[in-house]
């Protein structure tokens, strides 16, 4: 049987600013797993209801027009080709349509999806970045999390943030053509009151799929696994985190705080996300 690997890597696009760099990590990953590079984006016109004429009739008046976001689709477009330059394995897709929804449907056609995690709120441009604990929970697909200022991903040194439920086994899978790539993979598990993490079967299952993996177990000392996880990754200079996703669900975490949301919202690193 082949070995797993990525066949196609659908990259979000938007006009937020940090596009640039995340497309590039998308391509730069295709390029050393053989795969191709999808760029996609989508917005839909948006309509509020208002009274008009003499009868003060309701009507749904356009406040963004088809043709404002076809203009930003088509710049969006014009990002991504430029980001990709000379590369011969790419292609486009675009809509207008709810960008989350439209993601959702065309991840049926990617091995692994790239966004940013840039806030749609402090966006003016069309088309809006994307939510980017939406997309995990949305596409079916694993996401790889591209924060500011990052254009290149080596994925040398890679920590697996190990615990010991559905969503990691299924981060640890997805990984795998990843994992491969790298000269590092440390398995790291926060322990709470002794219990034991599994990190060692971990650690054997990817030396059975031909990676070397290290593991450690790490009490945890109250300050927050999340925490936790992101002093170990400064330590090791890691370039990537490897985790499952909303393992209490994304409301539990939105009201008693959880790894994954403060892992989105502070990580310096590139995160690979499974739900």
């Amino acid at each position: 049987m082949p070995s797993m690997t990525f066949a196609s890597i659908m990259v979000s696009v938007d006009l937020a600013g940090d596009a640039t760099g995340r497309i590039k990590v998308a391509a730069h990953l295709a390029d050393a797993l053989g795969a191709r590079t999808i760029g996609i984006a989508a917005q839909a016109p948006d309509h509020v209801t208002a009274h008009v004429g003499p009868m003060g009739a309701l009507a749904f008046l356009p406040t963004l027009s088809r043709r404002a976001v076809s203009d930003g689709l088509a710049r969006a477009e014009e990002l991504f080709l430029a980001a990709v330059g000379t590369r011969s394995r790419v292609s486009w897709r675009s809509a207008l349509e709810p960008g989350l929804a439209f993601l959702a449907s065309q991840a049926r056609a990617a091995d692994l999806v790239v966004v940013g995690r840039g806030c749609p709120d402090g966006a003016s441009e069309y088309p809006l970045p994307l939510d980017a604990a939406s997309v995990v929970l949305a596409t079916g697909r694993p996401v790889l999390v591209v924060p500011p200022g990052i254009d290149y991903l080596e994925g040398r040194r890679v920590m697996v943030a190990w615990k010991d439920t559905r969503e990691a086994r299924r981060a640890v899978l997805d990984a795998l053509p990843i994992l491969r790539l790298a000269s590092r993979v440390d398995v790291v598990g926060v322990t709470h009151e002794g219990r034991v993490s599994g990190v060692a079967d971990v650690v054997a299952y990817l030396s059975m799929q031909g990676i070397l993996a290290t593991s450690a177990e790490h009490p945890s000392e109250g300050g927050g696994d999340a925490e936790a996880l992101l002093d170990l990754a400064s330590e090791g200079a890691t370039d990537l985190i490897v985790m499952g996703a909303y393992g209490h669900g994304r409301l539990r975490e939105a009201v008693l705080g959880g790894v994954t949301r403060d892992v989105l919202r502070r990580c310096p690193v590139c995160s690979f996300l499974s739900h």
